[in-house]
């Protein structure tokens, strides 16, 4: 036969025992709101930079479409400028061929000059 003091112990460990379990579905429904908590934190964290990261890419590929633009440019005043210099070479050439010639066309007509005073 139980006696009434040993009832009562098992009706409080009874108690006790629903206490706990109350407790640690209270603490595991806690812990399950904290990481679901963070689980979105973390998705909206994700969600930004997934969009900072298209908006870098985008304004890579714009500095590309720029960049080879401006190469473009870049070669085609290249061979300009290498049609213009080839051009000067060419003058400069003319203009020393002329500069020389002046010069023996001088000497020749001084030394003719020389040559008709004395005879």
């Amino acid at each position: 036969m139980r006696s009434k003091k040993d009832c009562e112990k098992s009706d409080v460990l009874g108690k006790l025992d629903k206490v706990a379990d109350t407790l640690e579905s209270a603490s595991n429904q806690l812990s399950g709101v904290v990481t679901q908590q963070q689980l979105d934190l973390v998705r909206e964290k994700v969600t930004a930079f997934e969009s900072e990261l298209a908006y870098s890419k985008e304004g890579i590929e714009v500095l590309a479409h720029r960049s080879a633009a401006h190469a473009n440019e870049a070669d085609l005043a290249d061979s300009i400028l290498s049609e213009k210099l080839n051009s000067l070479e060419r003058d400069f050439a003319g203009l020393r061929a002329l500069a020389l010639s002046g010069f023996a066309l001088g000497t020749i007509a001084l030394m003719g000059l020389i040559i008709f005073a004395v005879f």
